[in-house]
Parts: C-alpha cells; sequence; structure tokens
C-alpha cells in the first residue's frame, strides 16, 4: 500500500460548549482531518503542510501523531502563527466558520519546502481549496501537483469552499475551476456545485463540472442528510443513502466522505470507476454516520469497528 499526502491547513476549530461566547479547541483543518481519517482507519496518511511553534501548533502535531498521522513532511516555522476557526452550530448541527487567518502558518509554505521526492508510483496527493488563496501556499501546491503528475499519482481535490478567506468570490470561483483540470477525482457540496456552474439541475450541472474538470474520471457529490452521489464522464452515477443517526456536529463530515474513498483506492479496494467506488461509497456513508454523532474533526473520524458496529446497529 502506498501513501496519501494531503497538502494544506492545519487549524484549530474552537467549538461551542453551550454557554454563550465559551469554546473548545479541537484539532481541524480539512487536509489533516482527511489524514486523520485514512490513518486511523489503518492506512498511511501523510500531513505536508507547515506549522508554527506556537502552543496552537503544538496542540495540533500531538492531535496528528496520536490519531497515527505521518508528520515527516510537516514544517516547523517559528515566524508564523496558527490559524483559528471559532465554529458555531444551528439546531440541525450546520456549522459556521469565522476564521482568524491572516499570514497564518500553512499559508506561508513555500515550493521550496515541498521535496523533490515527495510522491512515488502508488501514492496519492489530496487537497482542498483553502490553501488555494494567493499566497506562497498555493504555489507550493502546485509544486506537489506536479510531483504527483511526474509519477502517475491520483490527484484529489475536494472543493470545500471557504468563501470568508477569499476576496472575492468571483476569484475564489476562477481559482478553483484553474485547479479543477488537475484532479482525477473531485469532491463538491451540493451548493458548491451550483456555486461553480450557475446550474441548479444536478445532472447538467455534473456535466458542466466534468468539462472543467476536463481530466477527472470522478465527480463525487456530497449532499448531507440527501446522501451522495459519484458520476462518471459517460453518464455512469451511483447514489449512497446517508446513515440514519442523531446529527450533533457536521463538522470534519465531508473530510471523512474522502478519506474513506481515498483509504479504499489507496489499498486497492476501490478504483476510479462508478462500478469500483460503489462499495467505498457507502462505506464513506456509514464513516460520515460516525462522525456526526460526535463534536469536533480529527477526534471524531472513525475506526474500522466504528463504521462496522454502526452498519450493525443500522441493520437491527
Amino acid at each position: 500500500m502506498g501513501k496519501v499526502v494531503c497538502i494544506g491547513e492545519s487549524l484549530i476549530d474552537f467549538m461551542p460548549t453551550g454557554a454563550e461566547l465559551t469554546f473548545v479547541a479541537k484539532a481541524g483543518g480539512a487536509p489533516s482531518n482527511v489524514c486523520a481519517c485514512i490513518s486511523k482507519l489503518g492506512g498511511t496518511g501523510c500531513y505536508l503542510g507547515k506549522l508554527g511553534e506556537d502552543i496552537f501548533s503544538r496542540f495540533l502535531l500531538k492531535n496528528m501523531q496520536k490519531w497515527g498521522v505521518n508528520t515527516d513532511y510537516t514544517v516547523i516555522d517559528n515566524r508564523y502563527q496558527t490559524a483559528l476557526a471559532f465554529v458555531s452550530l444551528d439546531e440541525n448541527g450546520d456549522r459556521e466558520f469565522n476564521f482568524y487567518r491572516k499570514q497564518s502558518c500553512d499559508l506561508m509554505l513555500d515550493k521550496s519546502e515541498i521535496p523533490e521526492n515527495l510522491m512515488k508510483q502508488g501514492d496519492i496527493l489530496h487537497f482542498c481549496s483553502v490553501g488555494l488563496v494567493e499566497s506562497p501556499s498555493k504555489y507550493a501546491h502546485i509544486k506537489a501537483i506536479e510531483c504527483a503528475k511526474a509519477n502517475n499519482c491520483i490527484v484529489s481535490f475536494d472543493v470545500n469552499v471557504r468563501e470568508r478567506l477569499w476576496d472575492s468570490v468571483d476569484n475564489c470561483v476562477k481559482t478553483i475551476k484553474e485547479f479543477l483540470t488537475y484532479a482525477d477525482i473531485v469532491k463538491v457540496t451540493d451548493e458548491e456545485l451550483v456555486l461553480l456552474t450557475g446550474e441548479k439541475q444536478e445532472s447538467k450541472a455534473v456535466s458542466m463540472l466534468l468539462e472543467i474538470a476536463n481530466n477527472a474520471k470522478l465527480l463525487v457529490l456530497t449532499k448531507g442528510g440527501a446522501g451522495a452521489a459519484v458520476y462518471d464522464r459517460i453518464g455512469n452515477n451511483y447514489f449512497s443513502k446517508a446513515a440514519d443517526v442523531k446529527v450533533v456536529d457536521t463538522t470534519g463530515a465531508g473530510d471523512c466522505f474522502i478519506g474513506c474513498l481515498l483509504y479504499k483506492m489507496n489499498s486497492g479496494q476501490a478504483t476510479l470507476t462508478v462500478d469500483g467506488i460503489k462499495d467505498a461509497m457507502d462505506f464513506a456513508s456509514l464513516g460520515c454516520g460516525v462522525v456526526i454523532g460526535k463534536k469536533g474533526a480529527i477526534e471524531s473520524m472513525p475506526t474500522i469497528d466504528d463504521i462496522q458496529n454502526l452498519k450493525i446497529s443500522l441493520s437491527k
């Protein structure tokens, strides 16, 4: 089994405790969440990013290592501080983020800090859009993608839009479209699909997005409680029903979904075809069922036993 390298941000999610303006720190950041998901399932998730030397970065590093994430590619730089996100939840467990991230350490990852031997054939590179704002991180992503392509590795892109981190929505959409052309597998939410295409009719929007992501073999569409679907370029598709569980907190659910898929691909249990990923889609839906029943992101990622136990309980 190869490794899955996840490049981008690792940050503190401050989760509400219930009392007014009181929060508890949880390790988060989409790429590091995906790493933790893969590692807890038994794969090799490698975090490629930059951390500072403050108390928050030490907390993040400790949490990633606790769950088995490989941090050999993690750069430590004491010149910059850790990004923070304060999370608010509505009555359905859906969240809103307030970011404190100006010149944070994750944005300062330089392309010169990407190892030349980063990727080997059989590995997977995963990234999101948060690290693509105009910064050194954007060009570090390009370098990592070039390394992956040179070694025939799968490239995964979870769009993961956070509009508040961009100077304009137009620039956000423009940049995402530029990077979609690099991806072999793309994951979007139903809201992101509309944002990127301007089309509300799902099948039309999927076709439009696959025209933009002109090298993608699969497009994964997550729809919260309405389940998830996967499409290929010739119209084949598969729908996976969401796990019927009580929602506590949706933070990290999307990261879990793509993490489960990448774990299955990397372990040879899924392929970049609709038929080859069906079982992995159902596995990922169950994984998300585990995550949304807990608070926090990294620590709520499932193990194989967690997923199997939920599957058994839902079948009764």
